[in-house]
């Protein structure tokens, strides 16, 4: 079925071929129609997109360039719609056609709704109106294009605009309703009702519509000139060229299309023109892919065709060698040589370096262990690590030990354990009295009732009155550990033997002190108040000045009174609660200063300091933070993040920092397993992308793969069938076929020889079936597998072949062929069989009527010098053109009532007009139908052109090449139309034939009698009336 096209498909198409014309004025005659007035009415409605509507206005230049314009001659005005009409220019604006053409060139489409029956008001009142220019005598033509269904009434004014004596033409492109047209279009809507879905149509519209005006066909009538093809239009032709050419600037000869210069193919590399067509190669380095468009790379590395030691890099056809990461080149330029860093002393390692290629690792002397930073060592402490066994004491060497003793022990031979050194045993101590041994020392002690001296060795008697150990009042006399009592000077001993009684100067007043008397016994000594202090006389007193004997806790100024002192503080300073220490006056700690970080507090004032990390800036106030990233002074791989005098390393998106706090490793999520790629995956740092193993795509969600199908490039030169599996395809044949060894093409299995036919002369192989054929003569009966005789079988047979472009020149000729097979089987003469054939596309011509030809051999010839008509599908006008002409006496059809009437329709495709009307008046005139479909036919109408019962005069095939196999079929249903008649055609030689002869002589006879007398009675009645009138 052929894909309705859109109106700005048919009219571009139209305007293209128009652009093929010839140009020169000079050689161009104009068609001499005669004085026209001619509006066109195009519809500009908001679904006639843009680019639609610029094919519109080609469409009416290149009818108008058609025309002969002028005041007396053809007047030309322009009118569109939408919701509104808009008069573009009416019939009398222009009277040349650079005018004209400038004008539609300059409309801009109203874009609204389809008011389609206000816009032929318009026309009626307005447009064709002599003040706008039209002419009372001279045809009035409106040419109406749409692409939609009226949102408005249009019958009646259509009606009205008829009678008002316009012509009207519609042209309906697509979604146009058949319809609407109707109602518009002036009678007969065959020639004034065209519903475009192709170039063709509306082309032959234009053609047609000019034809009213002109009528010459100058490629038949002229010497055009064209190389490839001349097509006529009113009054002039133009030349067009073969598919895969373009017309040159002469308008007559033709240069090949070369898509590759013009940038129209697919091929990735190389593009090799032919004629509207093209072949892809590639650059030197490179092969052809099997979809013969895209290259691959010839990858000599892939291949092993190299000599590189580690990393073959291929380039088209060739290859360069590199080295593995941490190797260098050599000169070769093959080979590679380690870069070794621990050699060249690039490394950083305390003790030992190991060399990798291209890096190093560090490691560390015996008796040592690397620490965390891979670089420094620590020495194996086996003594801290508890992995010894010493008594007492362990000295750690690198990876070992040693054992000691402590102090006053010494370390017996198994160098392990200690024993104590007894000075005591040995004399080697200076005790007075007792010695007591201690590891390597000695404690000394002394005997009861001595005491041991600081000397830790002499011994002293214990006197218990010199350690306060007794009773006595005032003198304790000692003895070793015991003691007896006295009395003091001045004192007396008590009987107690204990206490004593003091003589008290004082009290009796034997003193000359100043102030105070204090009594001692026997004796006195004098003493001050508080805040004095005794002269050297002992008896006077001095007022004691505290602060100047430094005797106060003042912590800044004193300030003395008898004994006593008040404190004060210093400038800069204030007094605390305890009256005694000073507290700075601290300006940072009350907020009265304007550091930025640090101040300083000084007595009263201050000075401002820098955190740390930062620098005091020139005016003493503000800081500046030691960036130490933007000086350089990191070591930082990726990203450096400042800190006031120090720094952070940190990595980029995808990137995590390693234990060295420095360098930076690759977030790799497809090592990881952190992704959800059907195939393959290919890290990026932090992500990925996902790829597909060959012979795949990757589908559209960017993760999971489809297998490619090589056969969406094409079919690969497969027959019939192109399956697709992993990494290519192959060929496979429908049901009923074989596989050759070419593993392309396809042939039938040959049932024939395989199954029980029953075919009583012949059986034919088809594929997956077969079918019976009779020797010539016979045709197959009922049954399908056995003959018998049909040749006497006399009707009036007309063939309507399709020759529109789809049919194709090569395919045309299997047509005539197809005909050429149905008149074998016929019995041609002038009192047999007659047939006449039409050919039609978008006009019907006759190419012989039913009396023009009384031999097969004369129709066969003249079949085959049939020419091509290359255009449209009007099958309900050549259904129309058989009914009406074809079957008419004037062209040999016979009485219907003694000779069948036979039509048989080939067409390859939808008919681009109504057959349900002209199908319907074949069949009810009494025409046996037959309908032959090849490709893209529509069953659906072939049914309807048929006769019934339709499986019996209905027939399909898939391509043109299968076409005799129905015309084998057609013969035996086309001889059995001689029964459908009102005689039955019969053997006249054979017995019975000549008995019914007779008896249908006879009773033909007796009719005649019975008529005549009849007539003579009649007439005798008549003469006796005239006798009597007498």
């Amino acid at each position: 079925m052929r894909a309705p096209l859109t109106l700005a498909t048919v009219l571009f198409t139209l305007a293209v071929v128009s652009e093929a014309r010839p140009k020169k004025a000079a050689a161009k005659e104009k068609c001499k129609s005669g004085p026209v007035d001619l509006v066109f009415i195009i519809d500009s409605s908001r679904s006639v997109r843009p680019h639609e509507f610029e094919t519109m206005r080609k469409f009416m230049i290149d009818i108008i360039h058609e025309m002969d314009i002028g005041a007396a001659a053809t007047r030309v005005g322009v009118v569109q719609y939408s919701s509104q009409v808009q008069n573009v220019f009416s019939l009398k604006t222009h009277t040349r056609l650079p005018g004209m053409v400038k004008a539609i060139n300059e409309i801009i489409p109203l874009a609204q709704g389809t008011m389609t029956g206000l816009a032929i008001r318009y026309a009626m009142n307005v447009a064709f109106s002599a003040e706008e220019g039209a002419r009372p005598d001279v045809p009035h033509v409106a040419v109406i294009v749409t692409d939609g269904r009226p949102q408005d009434r249009v019958a009646e004014v259509a009606a009205a605009a008829r009678e008002s004596g316009i012509e009207i033409y519609a042209v309906g492109v697509a979604r146009a309703d058949m319809t609407s047209l109707r109602a518009m279009a002036s009678p007969p809507f065959e020639d004034h009702v065209f519903l475009v879905e192709s170039f063709d149509l509306i082309h032959q519209f234009g053609l047609q519509f000019q034809d009213k005006l002109c009528g010459m066909d100058l490629c038949l009538d002229s010497d055009h000139g064209c190389e490839q093809i001349c097509e006529s239009s009113p009054g002039s032709y133009h030349c067009l060229c073969m598919p895969g050419y373009t017309l040159n600037e002469d308008d007559k000869t033709c240069t090949p299309i070369d898509l590759c210069a013009e940038g129209k193919h697919d091929c990735e590399q190389i593009c090799n023109p032919t004629p509207g067509e093209f072949t892809c190669s590639c650059n030197p380095g490179y092969t052809l892919n099997k979809d013969e468009k895209t290259c691959t790379m010839i990858d000599l590395c892939a291949e092993g065709k190299h000599d590189c030691e580690q990393i073959c890099n291929p380039t088209p056809g060739e290859f360069t060698c590199a080295c593995d990461k941490g190797f260098t080149l050599n000169e070769d330029d093959k080979t590679c040589t380690m870069i070794d860093l621990c050699a060249e002393g690039k490394h950083d390692c305390e003790q030992i370096c190991n060399p990798t290629p291209g890096e190093f690792t560090c490691a560390c002397n015996k008796g040592f262990t690397l620490n965390e930073d891979d670089k420094t060592c620590t020495m194996i402490d086996l003594c801290a690590e508890g992995k010894h066994d010493c008594e007492q004491i362990c000295n750690p060497t690198p990876g070992e030990f040693t054992c000691a003793c402590n102090k006053g022990f010494t370390l017996n031979e198994d160098d392990k354990t200690c024993t104590m050194i007894d000075l005591c045993a040995e004399g080697k101590h200076d005790c007075e009295q007792i010695c007591y041994p201690t590891p390597g020392e000695f404690t000394c002690a002394c005997n009861f009732g001595f005491t041991l001296n600081e000397d830790d060795k002499t011994c002293t008697m214990i006197d218990l009155c010199a350690e306060g150990k007794h009773d006595c009042e005032q003198i304790c006399n000692p003895t070793p550990g015991e003691f007896t009592c006295a009395c003091d000077k001045g004192f007396t001993l008590n009987e107690d033997d204990k206490t004593c009684t003091m003589i008290d100067l004082c009290a009796e007043g034997k003193h000359d002190c100043e102030q105070i008397c204090n009594p001692t016994p026997g004796e006195f000594t004098c003493a001050c108040n508080k805040g004095f202090t005794l002269n050297e006389d002992d008896k006077t007193c001095t007022m004691i000045d505290l602060c100047a004997e430094g005797k106060h806790d003042c912590e800044q100024i004193c300030y003395p009174t008898p004994g006593e002192f008040t404190c004060a503080c210093d400038f800069g300073f204030t007094l605390n609660e305890d009256e005694k220490t000073c507290t700075m006056i601290d300006l940072c700690a009350e907020g009265k200063h304007d550091c930025e970080q640090i101040c300083n507090p000084t007595p009263g004032e201050f000075t401002c300091a820098c955190n740390k990390g930062f620098t005091l800036n020139e005016d003493d106030k503000t800081c500046t933070m030691i960036d130490l990233c933007a000086e350089g002074k990191h070591d930082c791989e990726q990203i450096c993040n400042p800190t006031p005098g120090e720094f952070t390393c940190a990595c980029n998106k995808g990137f995590t920092l390693n234990e060295d706090e420095t360098t930076c490793t690759m977030i790799d999520l497809c090592a990881e397993g952190k992704h959800d790629c059907e195939q393959i995956c290919n890290p990026t740092p932090g992500e990925f992308t996902c790829a597909c193993n060959k012979g795949y795509n990757l589908n559209k969600d960017e993760k999971t793969c489809t297998m490619i199908n090589y056969c969406s490039f094409g079919n690969h030169s497969c027959q019939h069938e192109c399956v697709s599996v992993l990494n290519g395809y192959f060929c496979r044949c429908n049901e009923g076929y074989t596989l050759q060894e070419d593993g392309k093409t396809c042939i039938p299995d040959n049932l024939c020889n395989t199954v029980e036919h029953g075919c009583e002369f012949q059986c034919v192989s088809t594929p997956g079936s077969y079918f019976c054929i009779c020797p010539e003569g016979q045709l197959l009966q009922d049954d399908g597998k056995t003959c018998g005789t049909c040749r006497s079988a006399i009707i009036d047979l007309v063939l309507l072949i399709d020759g529109s472009k789809s049919v194709r020149p090569q395919n045309f000729e299997l047509v005539k062929k197809f005909v050429n097979q149905v008149v074998d089987s016929l019995d041609v003469s002038v009192r047999g069989t007659r047939i006449g054939l039409v050919q039609y596309s978008s006009r019907v011509r006759t190419e012989f009527p039913l009396n023009m030809y009384q031999t097969a051999d004369e129709i066969k010839t003249a079949v085959m010098n049939v020419q091509y008509m290359e255009k449209g599908t009007m099958t309900g006008l050549a259904l129309k053109h058989m009914v009406e002409n074809s079957f008419s006496e004037a062209e040999g059809a016979r009485d219907a009532s003694r000779i069948p009437r036979v039509g048989l329709v080939f067409t390859d495709g939808r008919s681009q007009d109504d057959i349900t009307e002209w199908a319907k008046k074949a069949k009810d005139a009494g025409i046996t139908m037959y309908a032959v479909g090849v490709g893209k036919a529509v069953e659906d109408e072939l049914r309807e052109i048929a006769s019934d019962p339709v499986d019996k005069h209905f027939f399909y095939s898939a391509d043109f090449t299968a076409i005799n196999q129905i015309a084998e079929n057609l013969k035996l249903n086309v001889c059995a139309e001689e029964s459908q008649g009102e005689i039955e055609v019969k053997d006249p030689c054979a017995c019975e034939s000549l008995v019914e002869f007779q008896q249908a002589t006879m009773a033909a006879l007796d009719q005649l009698n019975q008529k005549l007398s009849t007539m003579t009675a009649r007439l005798e009645d008549l003469e006796n009336q005239l006798l009597t009138r007498k």
